[in-house]
């Protein structure tokens, strides 16, 4: 799991690195010393399984607004609260609106962390196929299929963009789309887009989160609306 730790307290952000450096299920750990420098990589289009989020900032903003704005953003990302007040902020975290998944009190129980992360890994719909699985250039690739935001036909090769990245590799779309899970859909018959990764539809194609536009048929649009509601109702 890519997992982001946001804390004003850079001790804190190195002992709980070294705490998720010995959890396997921690494979990615991304240090975040204030909420503005996360919210701008959440709103250009990285995302994280899980969020470790102090909740007192000692500012105007604390980690219960970011949780909120990172609801909108990437509501499939979970949270976890973090804190040193072990009562103070125990009622108001129910009243504001958050993927809440968690809460750990300073300093972290390992074993602790370690259960809200399976907890997390548990209900990820990655599971079974985390990966997908590509030949390129004679070598094997691997990407991620929550890094997936789309993929396009062009030339008999289909080009796959991620988060970070775009990687070509010589396939069929029709191909790769029965490697996919069902979070992926054809909405074009040279697209494939990541349903979790869309923020909304408008006038014949889809807009991702990171500002993208993907162009979906008019033959495909009913089917496509109503996989993307479906998918999302069974989210949450």
């Amino acid at each position: 799991m890519d997992i982001a730790v946001c804390d004003d307290n850079e001790l804190f952000l190195r002992e709980i690195e070294g705490q998720l450096r010995t959890i396997p299920l921690a494979e990615g750990v991304h240090l975040f010393p204030d909420l503005g420098t996360f919210l701008l990589s959440i709103d250009g289009g990285r995302r994280y399984d899980a969020v470790l989020m102090d909740i007192d900032w000692h500012s105007k903003a604390d980690g219960m607004d970011a949780a909120e704005e990172l609801l909108r953003l990437c509501p499939e990302t979970r949270v976890i609260y973090v804190t040193g007040y072990v009562d103070r902020f125990s009622q108001q975290i129910f009243l504001r609106r958050a993927n809440l998944s968690g809460y750990l009190t300073k300093p972290v129980d390992i074993g602790l962390l370690r259960a809200n992360l399976q907890k997390v890994a548990d209900s990820l719909p990655y599971q079974e196929t985390p990966s997908l699985m590509l030949r390129r250039k004679g070598a094997t690739v691997s990407i991620p299929m929550r890094e997936i935001h789309y993929m396009e036909s062009r030339n008999h090769n289909v080009m796959i963009h991620t988060a970070g990245e775009t990687v070509t590799v010589y396939e069929r779309l029709e191909d790769i789309l029965r490697s996919l899970p069902v979070n992926f859909f054809q909405c074009h018959k040279s697209y494939i887009v990541n349903m979790g990764h869309i923020s909304h539809f408008q006038h014949g194609e889809v807009i991702m989160r990171n500002g993208e536009r993907v162009p979906v048929s008019r033959a495909r649009y009913a089917e496509a609306r109503k996989s993307y509601f479906t998918y999302m109702g069974n989210k949450f």
